[in-house]
Parts: structure tokens; sequence; C-alpha cells
């Protein structure tokens, strides 16, 4: 048997062994600060998601709870401004981290100039910058911006209208990396249109 000698270099088995080990945590610490990045973002953008997802689920319930017809009395009993804006608080109530919403009106103006009031709409309907998650809501009854239901209507006459649910919410960022890179705020938009049911 023959044995082979290792020769030691400065206390080591491999030379420059040391020197890899640097560059490893170099490398580590480098990549670690990216992927961290990259992890602040996909939480903000995944709470944008679910605030988005909460506000189409909350104007969905309002504008169906607003044009729920009822046969026996042949009337729309839900079909105004208090009763909707109720239907829509009580949903957002499952949508942590937002407020109750905010009624301003009927029909806000699109920007593109489009006759049934959907997105995008002009900056100046959304809340202020600095008013985070709180909801504006507005209704649109048909299209009409002059027209505002602020009892029940005693009888069908608005049967097969279009009811217009629509609500405004500026998302207030959490990191400080994402506001540096695209504002404070991502404007938030959700809108449901249903026809309001009734017979003749």
């Amino acid at each position: 048997m023959v044995a082979i000698s290792r020769l030691k270099v400065g206390g080591s088995d491999r030379p420059g062994r040391r020197g890899s080990r640097g560059q490893a945590a170099t490398e580590f610490a480098i990549s670690s600060i990216v992927l961290l990045l990259i992890l602040l973002g996909l939480m903000d953008f995944s709470r944008v998601f679910y605030f988005d997802t909460g506000l189409h689920g909350a104007a969905r319930e309002g504008a169906r709870h607003g044009a729920w017809f009822d046969t026996p009395n042949r009337k729309n009993p839900y079909l105004y401004d208090a009763e909707i804006k109720s239907a829509v608080d009580e949903s957002l109530v499952g949508v942590t981290g937002v407020t109750p919403s905010t009624l301003k009106g009927n029909c806000p103006g699109p920007r593109d100039g489009n006759a049934y009031h959907n997105p995008p709409y002009d900056p100046s309907f959304y809340p202020p910058v600095g008013t985070y998650n709180s909801p504006w809501l507005y209704i649109c009854y048909n299209n009409d911006p002059s027209l505002d239901i602020a009892v029940a209507p005693t009888d069908n006459a608005h049967r097969l209208q279009d009811l217009n649910v629509v609500l405004l919410m500026n998302y207030g960022l959490v990191t400080g990396f994402m506001q540096s890179q695209i504002g404070r705020n991502i404007p938030v938009a959700a809108f449901a249109h249903i026809i309001v049911q009734g017979k003749n």
C-alpha cells in the first residue's frame, strides 16, 4: 500500500476555501435582498387582489339586493339608496381592513365617455390620496345621473331598468419600497350591473 500524503496550505485541506465561503455569503446577501423585495411586492399585490375581490362581491350584493322583486306585492322594496348601501356594507364586513362605504351619489362619470358608467373612472370620483381602504359608493339607476331614489318605489315602475352599483377605493400600499416605485396607492374600482326585476 502506498500512502498518499496531503499538503496542508495555511492550515486548510483545500486552498481557497475561505475565499469561496466569502463569495457564497456575498451572493446570498445580494440575492436575499432581491428575494425580500419580491416577497414584499407579492404581499402588497396579493392584498390588492383580496380587496378587489371583496369590493366586487359587495357591489354585486348591493345590486342584487336592490333589484329584488316582491312578487305578491308587485314592487321593489329595496330599490333605494339606503337599503343598497346597507347591503354593500354588510358584505364589506367580511373584507378585513376595509371601512364601511361612503355614499357619494349617483353615476360617476366615465373617463372614456361610455354611456353605461363603467370604468375607467375619472380620478375625481375616487377618495383623495391619503384616504385609504375607505370605499366611495355610487348608485346609478337606469344610467341616469339625475335620478335619485331615496325611498322604495311603491310600484314596479323601474322594472327591467339597469341598476349599477359602483365602489371606488384607494388601496394604501404597505411597503415603502413599493410606494417609492409606483406611488402611495393603487386605485381599485368594482362595479355590478343588474336588471331590476319585475312584471307587468
